[in-house]
């Protein structure tokens, strides 16, 4: 065989070799496109989340998925929607990073059981009456912080003696929890509105030892809501309690009087036959 027919033979091997790989090239980018295509995206967890957990901006993302592989109930991108803006709420399951979040998974704020999500571990939410004078004329709220006040009559049982006098009347009031946070407003777990609304019942955040306080309280007398200010977290060291005698100059100097003397002292009961007689016995300076 001369040299001409080799060199033929061997350009038409190497132009046949460039044809194959060609076409194999273009094969493969078709294929590739046609996968990419039949991708969606779909939200994924963008780290673990743990039950309860109030979803953030960064807790979630946009993960890509297979089209033929989609399930029931999975959030799809539309357009360029964010992931923060396709899911809101808290936690009721657990999930792990990249696991796909199912609506199942996420309790929002016009559920029932999202008050239960919103407790911290140990609390517990109790609702108590209220009226717009017992609730800062109405502009208490969900978020907000305030401190619990109950004012309730005093069953004095030794009227006469001089220390319960200069101490309380008839009346006391005391502030039994502190900066307690205000979960709900009647049914409503979220403030719709800045203008004030007036709430039958107002749910709180409390634990166990402040549940059994409210469930009293609200026996005994009349519970006042306090609000606090915005920042305002602090909390008094000693317990405050305000009586009658303490707050009126008049029923206070009623009790210095008796104390001091002023007044009747005591009873002396005189019996004259089958008579008794009592008359009130004043106290003379020595």
């Amino acid at each position: 065989m001369n040299k001409n027919v080799l060199i033929v033979l061997g350009g038409g091997f190497l132009i046949a070799i460039l044809v194959a790989v060609l076409v194999q090239a273009s094969l493969g980018g078709k294929k590739t496109e046609g996968a990419e295509g039949s991708q969606i995206q779909i939200l994924v967890a963008a780290r673990d989340l743990a039950v309860g957990k109030e979803i953030g901006a960064s807790d979630l993302k946009w993960q890509k998925w297979p089209e033929d592989a989609m399930f029931s109930g999975a959030i799809v991108r539309e357009d360029d929607q964010k992931a923060s803006d396709a899911a809101s709420g808290r936690m009721l399951q657990a999930v792990s990073a990249g696991q796909p979040i199912h609506p199942a998974f996420i309790v929002s704020e016009d559920k029932g059981n999202f008050l239960a999500a919103t407790l911290k571990e140990g609390m517990r939410a109790v609702a108590v009456s209220v009226k717009a004078q017992t609730m800062a004329g109405g502009f208490v709220g969900p978020g907000d912080r305030v401190d619990v006040i109950v004012t309730y009559k005093v069953k004095v049982q030794d009227k006469d003696n001089p220390a319960v006098q200069a101490m309380v009347s008839k009346f006391a009031t005391e502030t039994i929890l502190e900066n307690v946070r205000v979960l709900a407003a009647d049914q409503k777990a979220k403030r719709e509105e800045d203008q004030a609304k007036v709430a039958r019942t107002v749910t709180l955040e409390v634990d166990g030892a402040g549940a059994e306080k409210l469930a009293l309280a609200a026996e005994m007398g009349d519970l006042v809501l306090s609000l606090r200010g915005i920042g305002d977290n602090g909390s008094s060291r000693n317990e405050q309690m305000t009586t009658d005698v303490s707050m009126s100059r008049v029923l206070k100097g009623l009790a210095e009087a008796q104390d001091s003397g002023g007044g009747a002292s005591g009873m002396v009961r005189i019996y004259n036959g089958g008579t008794a007689t009592n008359m009130a016995v004043r106290r003379t300076s020595p």
